[in-house]
């Protein structure tokens, strides 16, 4: 089975909209959570999708999402935690609760504030994981990155060759991340410090491969990236 966990959960302070999360305000006509579930939708290799969103905006995520298609692919609405590491705990644990994980199975975990994710992209994460059991989606950065630990003081400059900017998804093996989860929670590392999971997956030993990224999968955080995504979106729409 493969499912898609879009990641909702955030309220997007940097937005400026006190309002409404930034992953139900609208680009187009559309909720830019529509976009980005009408591309797991049309997936055929994607079987089932959770919609992970914050406690208090669960109702509204329900009410909203019948008013769409979903082409009779199966969905279902739960409650996140704090950051992206924990909402994808969450989602495992509901995964084996209701379905009991199996052998093969797949968690494609992406953030729903990217709306332009392509069907390249997904169907690439599915053929890495089966092949490596993890994938994380990498662009090379054009510009240099540097480290400061205070951030008036420069620390570092890293070899830029090595460096790589993060976009999602990021897939896994779901035999292996429950298997990961239980580990690091037999250990007491709680899962709300650590915001990201590939880091910890590292620690542990676990073998992560890269799939290269899009420019145009741009992550919705603030206004002007609003619109951007607008006038992408008109493009692509002319």
């Amino acid at each position: 089975m493969i499912y898609a966990g879009i990641l909702a959960a955030g309220i997007g302070t940097r937005m400026h909209r006190q309002d409404m999360p930034k992953q139900f305000l609208p680009l187009g006509e559309k909720p830019i959570l529509i976009h980005t579930l009408e591309q797991f939708i049309v997936n055929q290799k994607i079987e089932k999708i959770l919609i992970i969103v914050p406690d208090e905006w669960k109702l509204y995520a329900e009410d909203m999402l019948l008013q769409y298609d979903f082409m009779g692919k199966e969905y279902v609405v739960i409650s996140g935690g704090v950051n992206k590491t924990e909402s994808i705990g969450t989602s495992v644990d509901y995964i084996d609760e209701m379905w009991q994980i199996k052998e093969n199975d797949i968690l494609i975990a992406h953030d729903a504030i990217r709306p332009f994710i392509t069907q390249r992209l997904i169907d690439e994460h599915i053929e890495t994981v089966k092949k490596y059991g993890a994938a994380n989606t990498a662009m090379v950065t054009n510009d240099a990155i540097l480290v400061s630990k205070n951030g008036t003081l420069l620390d570092e400059v890293p070899n830029h060759q090595h460096l790589y900017a993060e976009q999602t998804p990021q897939s896994y093996s779901l035999v292996k991340l429950k298997e990961f989860l239980k580990k690091i929670k037999d250990r007491g590392v709680p899962l709300h410090n650590e915001n990201e999971l590939p880091r910890l997956w590292l620690k542990e030993k676990y073998e992560m491969r890269l799939v290269r990224g899009e420019y145009f999968n741009m992550k919705i955080i603030n206004p002007y990236d609003l619109e951007v995504a607008e006038a992408l979106l008109k493009e692509r729409s002319a």
